[in-house]
């Protein structure tokens, strides 16, 4: 006996992915109550919301400073190398060495203030979208 199935092929714009998501009851009725203002189902509303949010872009002040944040943190990563080579080889650490990478880690901790007085800036100037409904 032999059994033929028959699947229509899949229209295109045929809604049949699905995305579970896990909502407060509070967000629930954020949804509800803001998709029955919009004269919207659920559904359309949470698509319109998806898909009409833009992505903040970074500004390039910011991502130079992100750039020297990397730069630094890999300097004094560098140093701690050596100087845990050194002291593996010696049996001590040399202060020069401590020195420079106490150094690089001021100059380090100096950069992460600078970029989260940016971050926060950035977010204050109201660069980064949320939800004003």
């Amino acid at each position: 006996m032999m059994v033929f199935a028959y699947y229509p092929d899949r229209q295109e714009g045929c809604r049949t992915n699905r995305i579970t998501l896990r909502l407060t009851d509070s967000e629930m009725q954020w949804i509800k109550d803001s998709a029955w203002r919009s004269r919207m189902s659920q559904a359309e509303f949470i698509r319109s919301r998806i898909f009409s949010s833009k992505v903040p872009q970074v500004p390039e002040e910011l991502k130079a400073l992100l750039h020297k944040l990397d730069y630094s943190v890999s300097k004094v990563g560098n140093n701690i190398n050596q100087i845990a080579h050194n002291s593996n080889a010696v049996g001590y650490a040399s202060n020069p060495m401590i020195r420079k990478t106490l150094g690089l880690q001021e100059e380090l901790e100096e950069r992460c203030q600078e970029i989260c007085n940016r971050i926060v800036e950035f977010i204050q100037n109201g660069c980064n979208e949320a939800a004003s409904d």
